[in-house]
């Protein structure tokens, strides 16, 4: 089983990186953890097809995480996709990946290919060919719902904190795990709803994955890293499990 680490930046692609996905390949399924504005591109510049892809699981709404979705649905649809294709996410992801497609490309009224989208509810599991993909909720908006997914895959379990401030459901989640992927977007001072390294120095001996990479990482993370608590994940990064 293949870890990828396609987009490990922010919002603001500090230090140059890509927006957050990370590819999940499996040896009966692929599955994309967020789709950030850059994926497609992040993808060309490897030797994997997007046609690869099962299931993109989308952490929450803002734009660098799903933002690369309508482009990816363009892209396949203009290469004759047939293998079918599913977006799962909080809920009313539908409306808000069709309302973004539209906007992006009215004329992309349907896809050649087999399309759905699953709004999925909190602790709920999404069956895939050999695992399955299961939902936690974070804290990372007022109103609304934003998940962090624990992926069961080939007997390997990888954790996706998604975008989050300090919870301790990360604590559960990622007991066991073989991989915690956890977002870290500030060296001490917290930028709004997110992990600090400073909590990640507070918890760390409550962690218990076999083994932590950190993405998400603003300029002062970045700038940093031979301070930081775990390894700092860089684009086009690999981890075999």
């Amino acid at each position: 089983m293949n870890v990828l680490f396609l987009g490990t930046g922010n919002a603001i692609s500090s230090g140059g990186r890509y927006t957050t996905a990370i590819l999940l390949r499996g040896s009966k399924t692929t599955i994309l953890l967020d789709c950030g504005p850059n994926t497609l591109l992040a993808l060309q510049k490897t030797e994997i097809s997007p046609r690869e892809i099962d299931v993109v699981a989308i952490s929450h709404h803002h734009g660098d995480h799903f933002g690369g979705l309508p482009f990816l649905l363009l892209h396949e649809s203009l290469r004759a996709r047939r293998r079918s294709f599913c977006v799962i996410g909080p809920e009313n992801t539908s409306e808000v990946v069709n309302q973004t497609t539209r906007l992006f490309y009215p004329t992309l009224n349907s896809t050649p290919f087999p399309f759905e989208i699953c709004n999925i509810r909190d602790k709920e599991q999404y069956a895939v060919e050999g695992g399955a993909i299961c939902s936690f909720a974070v804290r990372h908006f007022s109103r609304g719902q934003a998940f962090g997914y624990r992926v069961e895959l080939d007997g390997r379990v990888i954790v996706f904190s998604g975008d989050t401030a300090w919870t301790d459901e990360l604590i559960v989640q990622s007991k066991g795990a073989d991989l915690f992927i956890c977002e870290c977007s500030s060296l001490n001072k917290p930028i709004g709803r997110h992990i600090t390294n400073r909590d990640l120095v507070k918890h760390r001996h409550r962690i218990e994955a076999v083994r932590t990479v950190l993405i998400h990482a603003n300029d002062d993370v970045i700038s940093n890293k031979n301070q930081l608590v775990f390894e700092l994940a860089s684009d086009g990064m690999q981890i075999e499990l």
